[in-house]
């Protein structure tokens, strides 16, 4: 008869993790071999042992203690990681899986743990035997080593010498859906086939016969059809009688199995995918449309589709025409079908946004429905995929890929990226097409300029007064160094306006209306090495969308009505030099595209015009938007952005910088005193304050206007400011006085308010306060202008 007893205890030996079980008090009552080997304590030194455990860091014993405490004589069933030491002192890293031990009452009797060391791979141990001194009787001690096997998480059985089922643990029950009444003296499930038994059962006899150790990973039909793949440690028992036993440990690794064929399959995929790459890559040719049959039939292939086509958008992107479609199943291709903006409004209206379009369910799916009983259930198409394909300068249709047959087609971020792969490819080829078109045209349109020497002198003539009046328009421009601040906040804007001028980065000047964008735009240009080149203004909000296109790009006689002779645009014009965009963000969406084109390839294609004319322009651009908010609403492209956001400058508004407002006071008082004859020379100490109060919303532009109504309704030497008069005419402020450099006047200002301040620079009261300036400003500000307390 079978030593269950003996076969329980080696088994637990013959464990590669540490095995330890504790009874409700905490007392250690069995460890196990490997479990002494990975902590280096002996089996003596442990058993008995209480809380705190001798492979405890000190540090921990207070907080590993408590937590023990609070689970022993629950369920206490978990897995984590966690810190031990070993006796030599060395920390190291387990992973500790425990459950509770019950006996036939269900009362829990002791708690099991699993450690597995984090640090090393532990090697087989040899089978030995142990003793316990803690039961008091066999026949206890074979139940309570029965339910630690039923405690362990992986399936166990043991055969004996004709590869009968002795025993099973529950975990073996649970992963086979059997009870052990039904399996218990059998070689395997009575469902089990013919073949999967006899290849179990050869595999029984080689260890049994050899005592040859064997691990192997088989394939199992459970119960319910449910295909299994298991690996099965296998390995012989002998008892004390000589009697031969075959144990055995099972791990179901269905799931890794399974994961590891999905990845080999993605990596197949994606070799196949990646050969259609190149493979497409070397299809171009002069015959536009047999590269297309030749795309679309390799497309199908390799997404194993029914139908992949390519569209092209006609009749000002309200019908789109099939250019190409590959079908399968008759290896043909074929090309004509329409569909139109007014059959399939929401179709249309999805691809405005000039996004991939995946729809699973076409036929059901609003968006396609329209054209589901013309074309899609027709053709038996089930699901679609839209990507975009792009001429030199606006979209020029779509790569179809449509699923036929049962059931539905879920796109896969693999579908998509090898559509858009595909699509950029195709992109390329159109681009290429109609650059050849192109060239061909130039070519043509050069012969026809060579007999229109007339007409160039007219336009040369044209452009020289053109010039002469945007070099007038220059002499408006001001002087960078004579600009009026003393705020730190303006003076780092300058900082970094000095920073990019020297270069020819693209800058956008972000910031509310009336802060003076233009006049840091003239700024850049003028200290830059294109100064000697004009700037040309264009205020994307001031010209029609219909109109701005001519503006910007110029436009040939004839292109539209109304055009009846050239026209020079903004960016001929401002070739060498630089062309500030206002208010960028109300560029059209229509318009984006073509700036973008011109930041990447510097080009442009004047309207009605063929060539492609290369041009050498700086672009600064200025709104009073956040773009970044414009690009998420989907009113400003993305890419445009991030081409014009290369060097943002933040340029700060009045109320931010109100330290600025009083030398800003003095500056248009002297420019309108000239302009209207008068002599106003001072503003009153509350006016000043309440000036300073105010949160100008319009900002410096709004300030220049209140100052110049002042200025008119004012009768004396004080400026009488509307809405911000005082009560008190008493104390007066001087405008200027006989220096007037900014210096002077910063270093006086501040005199002045150390003087009432009685020299206090901190804390309520002080100058700093007054100033509106932190105290460390204020120090380094009265550092550089000499101010020194006297003596």
């Amino acid at each position: 008869m079978l030593n269950l007893l003996g076969f329980t205890e080696a088994f637990l030996e013959s464990l590669v993790d540490g095995l330890i079980v504790l009874d409700t008090s905490g007392r250690i009552v069995l460890v196990n071999e490997a479990f002494c080997r990975i902590t280096g304590f002996e089996e003596k030194e442990l058993l008995e042992s209480g809380i705190p455990y001798p492979f405890w860091p000190p540090e921990y014993h207070e907080e590993f203690g408590d937590g023990l405490k609070e689970n022993l004589g629950e369920d206490f069933k978990g897995e984590f990681a966690t810190i031990h030491t070993r006796k030599d002192g060395e920390r190291f890293s387990v992973a500790i899986s425990t459950s509770a031990i019950r006996n036939s009452g269900g009362k829990v009797i002791a708690h099991l743990g699993l450690m597995q060391d984090l640090t090393l791979k532990s090697a087989e141990q040899p089978l030995k035997d142990n003793h316990f001194g803690f039961f008091t009787t066999l026949h206890y001690r074979r139940q309570y080593l029965e339910r630690i096997l039923d405690n362990i998480g992986d399936p166990i059985f043991m055969k004996d010498q004709e590869s009968h089922l002795l025993l099973v643990n529950d975990a073996f029950c649970a992963a086979f859906g059997l009870k052990k009444s039904e399996i218990i003296g059998k070689t395997l499930a009575e469902d089990v086939s013919p073949e999967e038994r006899e290849s179990f059962l050869k595999i029984d006899r080689e260890v049994l016969n050899s005592g040859v150790e064997n691990v192997n990973e088989e394939t199992l039909t459970v119960r319910g059809g449910d295909t299994r793949i298991i690996s099965t440690k296998k390995s012989r028992f002998t008892d004390e009688a000589g009697n031969h036993f075959l144990i055995g440990i099972i791990r179901d690794i269905t799931e890794r199995k399974r994961a590891e064929q999905a990845l080999e399959d993605r990596a197949r995929r994606s070799e196949i995918k990646k050969d259609a790459i190149l493979k497409l890559a070397g299809m171009a040719q002069d015959d536009l449309q047999e590269t297309f049959r030749r795309i679309t039939k390799l497309a199908a292939q390799t997404l194993e589709l029914e139908r992949v086509s390519i569209w092209k958008f006609t009749n000002s992107g309200n019908e789109i025409l099939c250019e190409a479609l590959y079908i399968e199943n008759e290896g043909q291709h074929r090309r004509g079908d329409r569909l139109t903006r007014a059959d399939c409004p929401n179709y249309f209206k999805l691809l405005e946004q000039q996004k991939s379009v995946l729809v699973p369910n076409a036929q059901e799916d609003p968006a396609t429905a329209d054209f589901g009983p013309g074309y899609l259930k027709p053709n038996g198409i089930k699901s679609l995929m839209d990507v975009f394909v792009y001429s030199a300068h606006q979209p020029y249709g779509i790569l179809c890929f449509e699923h036929v047959g049962p059931g539905i087609r879920s796109w896969t971020a693999e579908d998509l990226e090898f559509a858009s792969s595909m699509a950029n490819v195709v992109s390329l080829m159109v681009e290429s097409n109609e650059r050849k078109k192109a060239e061909e045209q130039i070519r043509q349109a050069n012969l026809e300029l060579s007999k229109a020497n007339k007409e160039l002198d007219t336009l040369r003539n044209r452009l020289e007064q053109e010039n002469m009046y945007l070099r007038n328009e220059l002499d408006l421009a001001f002087n960078y160094q004579e600009m009026v601040y003393s705020s730190q906040a303006i003076s780092q804007v300058l900082t970094e306006v000095e920073q990019v001028a020297a270069t020819n980065a693209t800058v956008l000047l972000q910031g509310e209306s009336g802060t003076g964008k233009e006049l840091l735009a003239r700024a850049i240009h003028n200290i830059s090495p294109r100064s000697g080149k004009p700037m040309i203004k264009v205020n994307c909000a001031a010209i029609p969308g219909e109109l701005l296109e001519s503006e910007l790009f110029g436009h040939k006689k004839g292109a539209f009505t109304g055009a009846v002779s050239n026209k020079v645009g903004k960016f001929e014009l401002a070739d060498g030099g630089t062309l500030f965009l206002d208010e960028i963000g109300e560029l059209p969406l229509e318009m984006q595209p073509k700036l973008l084109r011109f930041l990447q390839e510097g080009e442009i294609e004047v309207v009605g015009g063929t060539e492609v004319r290369k041009l050498d322009v700086r672009i600064i651009a200025a709104t009073n938007r956040y773009l970044k908010e414009e690009v998420e609403k989907g009113d400003f492209r993305e890419d445009l952005y991030f081409r014009i956001n290369v060097f943002p400058i933040e340029v700060p508004p009045l109320r931010e910088r109100k330290e600025d407002i009083p030398i800003l006071v003095e500056h248009f008082m002297d420019k309108f005193n000239r302009k209207y004859g008068k002599n106003i020379s001072f503003v009153t100490e509350e006016a000043m304050s309440q000036l300073k109060q105010y949160e100008w919303p319009g900002n410096i532009r709004e300030l220049e206007n209140l100052l110049e109504r002042a200025t008119i309704v004012s009768r004396g030497e004080t400026l009488i400011i509307p809405g911000f008069e005082s009560q008190s005419q008493k104390s007066k402020m001087p405008l200027r006085n006989n220096n007037l450099s900014l210096t002077t006047v910063q270093r006086n200002h501040i005199l002045h308010v150390l003087d009432m301040c009685d020299w206090k620079i901190t804390g309520q009261g002080g100058a700093a306060e007054l100033l509106d300036m932190r105290p460390s400003t204020l120090r380094d500000r009265m550092q550089k202008l000499g101010i020194e307390r006297p003596g």
